[in-house]
């Protein structure tokens, strides 16, 4: 189905300061917004890859969005971007969560991105690769596994509407008060607002599988690939696992 995207450029959605806007509001009429934001994508990144329980993931200094145009270009015209912002005493809003979604685009496996490091994260054409113990940047698919069946049986129908959710990110002063739900929640409410037909859609996540595999599975995500990256990838002081999450809803 085609994805509607007669949508306003800008909307206040229920909760009073949250609001969704295109990439084109932010770049266009909300720049200081889009610094802001991307500052707090790459704080909210930095902090969970460095305080993790099992090491330095990776450096602080890595940044999930090099520049501000990296989220514009990442989520596209097509998709658009969540922000809950805080009121300063001066008027000045400032973004304390934010989550973003796109129609889903499998990338080929030869297709450039902008930096060797974000291609860890970027998905792909299925990967013909089947390895128990997978070495550095080796893809293990899951896709086959007896306990997902009724998952690839709903992957089969090619007629659902497929989106990707990007950079679902709550500032580390803010966490643990619901509001990763909160956004969570209005995030897959525009996007059956965009989908009304068919009922169901197709969910997919990229995401570390040692920050975030645990929270999108207790929201019912199953993990169908995984990439391992060996200790030295990036920086990585431990080594990481990269996977790719599915959900019908």
């Amino acid at each position: 189905m085609t994805t509607n995207t007669s949508t306003p450029n800008e909307r206040i959605l229920p909760s009073s300061n949250l609001r969704l806007y295109s990439t084109k509001s932010l770049q266009e009429d909300h720049a200081d917004l889009l610094f802001s934001l991307t500052a707090l994508i790459n704080l909210c990144y930095s902090v969970g890859h460095t305080s993790s329980p099992y090491g330095i993931l990776l450096p602080y200094s890595s940044l999930r969005l090099p520049t501000q145009a990296s989220l514009v270009g990442e989520v596209g015209e097509e998709g658009f971007v969540l922000i809950l912002s805080i009121e300063t005493l001066e008027g000045v809003q400032v973004p304390i969560a934010s989550a973003s979604a796109k129609p889903f685009k499998e990338l080929g496996h030869h297709e450039v991105q902008e930096s060797e490091l974000l291609t860890n994260f970027k998905r792909k054409a299925a990967a013909p690769v089947l390895d128990p113990a997978p070495s550095s940047g080796v893809i293990k698919d899951f896709g086959s596994s007896d306990i997902r069946e009724p998952l690839n049986a709903l992957r089969a129908d090619t007629a659902l509407p497929k989106w990707e959710i990007l950079c679902n990110v709550v500032h580390p002063d803010y966490q643990k008060r619901g509001i990763a739900d909160e956004i969570y929640n209005a995030l897959i409410a525009e996007i059956r607002r965009r989908e009304p037909e068919p009922k169901r859609i197709h969910l997919v996540i990229t995401t570390m599988k040692e920050l975030r595999e645990a929270y999108y599975q207790r929201r019912g995500y199953v993990t169908t690939g995984e990439k391992r990256f060996d200790k030295g990838v990036g920086g990585s002081e431990v080594g990481f696992s990269v996977v790719e999450m599915e959900k019908i809803v």
